[in-house]
C-alpha cells in the first residue's frame, strides 16, 4: 500500500480495496428498438449484389424486439457508459439495471422484486430518483427496504445510498425520504457538515447528489453536484464517511485482503482432501464432532492472510500525527491535566507515536508534570496505583471524557467474544451473575469438553470462581451489562471457588437451563485459558518443610 499521510486518505484507500460492487437503477439505461415495417424506397439494393431470395416473406423471421445502452446523443445530460466507466477504473463492479415499469404503483423495486434482490447484495446503490415519471415514489420504497429491510435479513452490511438527479431542489427529494424513514427508524440522523443533503442510519448512509445543469439550485446544493465522470470518486467520498475511523479503515483493509484471497483460502482445502477429512471424522469419537473443526481451520487461514497481506505498521505515523493534529479535539480534562506552555495536540502525538517515551521529552519541573510522567514510566513503586490520578489522567486524554468509557469498551471487545447470533451456552470462560440474593458473578472454569454433550435431564456439575467487584484501579476483567459497564476482580483461589448444578435440555447448557443465572459475556479462548492456567497454578503449589532462615533469604 502506497504510504499515506492523512485519515482520509487511509481510510479512501481501505475503503476503494473494500467496495466491490455497485448498483446503478435508472429508467433511462436502455433503449428499445421494435422491428418497423420496411421502407422500400430505403432498401433498394446495387444490381449484382443482393443475393437471390431462398425464402418467401411470409417464412422470414422478425428479430424480437432488442435493447441496447443509452447513447450519449439520446440525452446528453445523461451517459450510462461514463458512470460505468468511472468505476471500472477503481477496479469496481457497476451493474446497469433498468426495473420493469409495468405493475403496481411500487411493486417493480418491492423486497420480492429482481431490483430489490440485486441491490440488496450491492456495497453501494445508485438510485434515480424520477423512476418513469413517479416523482420519486419507486426511489422511496426502493431506498426504504434497503435501508429497514436489511436490518432483519441477510446480508448484514454496510451500504451508501445515493439518490442521483436532475431535479432542481435537492433539499425536498432528502426530506422526503427522512421523513418516510423517521416513520419506522429513529436512527436516521443529519449531519452538521452534510447541509442536510445527507444523513446516516443504523446501517447505511443516505446522501441525495445533482445532475450539473441545475441553475436554480443554492450554493449549498451545488456543491452535492457531481457529473457522471466523477461519480465513482464521489461514492467512494460518501462511503468514507461510513468509516472515518482508524480502526475502522484498518478493519476494512483486512476484510478487502480476505474478499482478495478468497481463492487462497480455498485451494488450501482442495477436494483432494475430502477423503482425508472424512476418515478424520470416520475415527472420532463422536464423529458428528469433525465439522466443529472447520472453524478453527478456517480462522487459522484467515489470520494467516491478515497477517502476511496487510502492511506492517498498517496506521503509519503520520496518519496518527494528522489525527491528533486535525481530527482530536482535546477535551477540558486534557488541557488541565498538561501545563499551559504545552501544545495539547503535539502532546497527543507525541504520547500516539512514542509511547511513555514522553518522560524524557518533556522538562516542566515546577509543575512536577515530567516527575509525574516517569513515575508511571517506571512503574515505581506500583502501576497505575502509585499515583491512580495521574494514571486516569493519562490514560483518558485521548478521550471525549474522563470517565474512561471508551477504554472500557475497548477492554471488553479486546478479551471477550461477540456474540453475532445471541444463541448463548455455559462453557469454558462464560460469565454468568446470579438474578437474585448479593447478584454475584462468577466465571465458568468447566473444561470445554466437559460442557458438552451432556446427557439430557441429567443433572452437570459445574465448577466457578467468583469475581469480586473491583475497588480503585485495580480490575482484572471488564463486562458490559445493560448500558454500563462493571469492574471485576478475579482472584483465582481455591477458597473462591464453587460449584453449581445445571440440567441441560439439548446436550448442553443453554441460556434457557440457567436456572437462577444470566449469561453476561464470553471470555475469548487464550483469555479463558489463562484464568484456567492461574487458576491451576495456585492448586499446583508444593507445601513442605524447609529452613525458615533460607525461606526468608529467598524472598
Amino acid at each position: 500500500m502506497n504510504k499515506v499521510s492523512t485519515l482520509k486518505d487511509f481510510t479512501k484507500k481501505a475503503v476503494e480495496d473494500f467496495v466491490q460492487t455497485v448498483v446503478f437503477v435508472d429508467d433511462k439505461i436502455y433503449t428499445s428498438y421494435s422491428a418497423r415495417p420496411i421502407d422500400e424506397k430505403k432498401q433498394i439494393a446495387s444490381p449484382g449484389r443482393r443475393k437471390p431470395a431462398t425464402k418467401s416473406a411470409a417464412e422470414k423471421k422478425i428479430d424480437p424486439p432488442t435493447q441496447s445502452l443509452a447513447v450519449p446523443d439520446d440525452d446528453p445530460n445523461f451517459s450510462p457508459h461514463d458512470i460505468q466507466a468511472s468505476f471500472a477504473k477503481k477496479r469496481i463492479v457497476c451493474s446497469l439495471h433498468q426495473p420493469r415499469k409495468r405493475g403496481v404503483e411500487g411493486v417493480s423495486v418491492g423486497i420480492k422484486s429482481d431490483t430489490y434482490k440485486l441491490c440488496s447484495a450491492a456495497d453501494i446503490v445508485i438510485i434515480d430518483w424520477d423512476l418513469y415519471g413517479d416523482a420519486g415514489v419507486k426511489a422511496r420504497v426502493l431506498v426504504e427496504n434497503l435501508i429497514i429491510q436489511s436490518l432483519s435479513e441477510e446480508p448484514h452490511q454496510i451500504r451508501l445510498v445515493i439518490i442521483y438527479t436532475d431535479s432542481k431542489n435537492l433539499f425536498d427529494i432528502t426530506s422526503q425520504i427522512h421523513d418516510q424513514l423517521s416513520t419506522k427508524l429513529s436512527e436516521a440522523e443529519y449531519n452538521g457538515n452534510d447541509k442536510c443533503l445527507a444523513f446516516h442510519t443504523t446501517n447505511a448512509r443516505v446522501v441525495v447528489l445533482g445532475k450539473p445543469g441545475g441553475t436554480d439550485r443554492t450554493e449549498e446544493e451545488k456543491a452535492f453536484e457531481v457529473t457522471e465522470a466523477e461519480l465513482a470518486n464521489r461514492a467512494v467520498l460518501e462511503f468514507c464517511k461510513l468509516a472515518d475511523g482508524m480502526l475502522q479503515g484498518g478493519i476494512l483493509l483486512g476484510l478487502a485482503a480476505i474478499r482478495k484471497n478468497s481463492r487462497k483460502i480455498l485451494t488450501r482445502f482442495h477436494s483432494g482432501l475430502d477423503a482425508a477429512f472424512l476418515t478424520h471424522r470416520a475415527l472420532g469419537l463422536p464423529h458428528e464432532e469433525a465439522f466443529d473443526h472447520i472453524t478453527p481451520l478456517l480462522i487459522a487461514e484467515l489470520e494467516a492472510i491478515l497477517m502476511d497481506s496487510l502492511p506492517d505498521p498498517l496506521i503509519n505515523d503520520t496518519v496518527i500525527g494528522h489525527w491528533c493534529k486535525e481530527i482530536w479535539h482535546p477535551a477540558p480534562h486534557a488541557t488541565e491535566f498538561i501545563p499551559k506552555d504545552i501544545d495539547p495536540p503535539s502532546f497527543a502525538e507525541d504520547l500516539c507515536t512514542k509511547g511513555m517515551g514522553i518522560a524524557d521529552s518533556y522538562d516542566s519541573g515546577k509543575s512536577g508534570f515530567k516527575k509525574i510522567i516517569k513515575d508511571l514510566k517506571n512503574k515505581s513503586p506500583k502501576w497505575p496505583s502509585a499515583d491512580a490520578p495521574a494514571f486516569t489522567a493519562l490514560t483518558s486524554y485521548l478521550s471525549e471524557d474522563s470517565t474512561g468509557a471508551d477504554l472500557r469498551e475497548l477492554s471488553v471487545l479486546m478479551s471477550q467474544r461477540t456474540s453475532y447470533d445471541n444463541q448463548h451456552y455455559l462453557s469454558l470462560g462464560t460469565i454468568i451473575r446470579e438474578l437474585e440474593g448479593e447478584q454475584r458473578y462468577l466465571l465458568c472454569l468447566q473444561p470445554t469438553c466437559d460442557c458438552i454433550r451432556l446427557p439430557q435431564g441429567r443433572v452437570a456439575t459445574f465448577i466457578f470462581c467468583l469475581l469480586n467487584a473491583a475497588k480503585g484501579a485495580k480490575a482484572t476483567h471488564v463486562v458490559r451489562v445493560e448500558k454500563d459497564f462493571v469492574e471485576l476482580v478475579y482472584k483465582p483461589d481455591v477458597s473462591n471457588c464453587i460449584t453449581l448444578e445445571f440440567r441441560p435440555s439439548k446436550g448442553m447448557i443453554t441460556a434457557e437451563d440457567f436456572q437462577g443465572y444470566e449469561w453476561i459475556a464470553q471470555l475469548k479462548t487464550k483469555h479463558a485459558q489463562r484464568a484456567v492456567e492461574q487458576f491451576a497454578r495456585q492448586l499446583s503449589r508444593v507445601g513442605l518443610t524447609e529452613s525458615e532462615w533460607l525461606r526468608l533469604r529467598a524472598r
